[in-house]
């Protein structure tokens, strides 16, 4: 869906803007599940990078993160009307995202591609603040991304879909449980070995490579 999506919204997210919260929220999901555009716009003007973000880590290619997170935003004015807790949006809009990939990818499992080429967007936003740091530090940054890239890719996807949800978008156990559709301690259980795993293997690379014992 590279063209404007049917409602009028933009093909390519802007930069993330604050989250709506309480009346905020409920007031603009009541006008867009009445068909007020403008109300959706501001919707998608909040979440679509975070929704973008999140089915790029989950697919790896920028194209197709692009076209599902318009397929995403899609069904979601159309379905507006079916939520009936407005504060559920985001998880309601992430388990829609959710959907469309395992859609898109059923039976095949997706990779994840290394961190965007600097100067674009996806950069951007994964960017881990190392304008200041000095070029040692930098290339160590740059190195453990990679490192931490290829262990999100290996987790098993129950574990990934959760770390991901957790880790990056920062969304609680209970969000996340709505969106996976799963238990809370099912959940807690795989986001805590995710994070073990990711852990364990970033020690091992610091302790193989650069001879540091410990990471705290």
């Amino acid at each position: 869906m590279k063209e404007e999506g049917k409602q009028g919204f933009s093909s390519r997210p802007k930069a993330a803007a604050p989250v709506a919260f309480g009346a905020e929220l409920k007031k603009l999901v009541t006008k867009a599940g009445g068909g007020d555009v403008e109300a959706f716009q501001r919707l998608y003007g909040l979440y679509s990078r975070k929704i973008l973000n999140y089915i790029y880590r989950l697919t790896g290619s920028r194209e197709e993160a692009e076209d599902l997170t318009q397929d995403t935003f899609v069904l979601a004015y159309k379905n507006l009307r079916s939520l009936k807790e407005s504060n559920k949006f985001q998880s309601w809009l992430f388990r829609i995202a959710q959907n469309n990939v395992y859609q898109m990818y059923r039976g095949n499992k997706p990779q994840m591609s290394p961190l965007p080429d600097e100067g674009s967007e996806l950069a951007e936003t994964d960017r881990l603040g190392t304008s200041q740091k000095s070029p040692e530090n930098n290339l160590l940054s740059s190195e453990l991304e990679q490192v931490i890239e290829e262990v999100i890719n290996h987790l098993p996807d129950k574990q990934k879909g959760v770390f991901v949800l957790s880790a990056i978008h920062k969304l609680s156990y209970k969000e996340i449980s709505e969106i996976e559709d799963r238990s809370l301690a099912s959940v807690k259980s795989d986001v805590h070995r995710a994070r073990v795993d990711v852990r364990d293997k970033v020690k091992e690379y610091l302790r193989g490579k650069y001879g540091m014992s410990s990471l705290h």
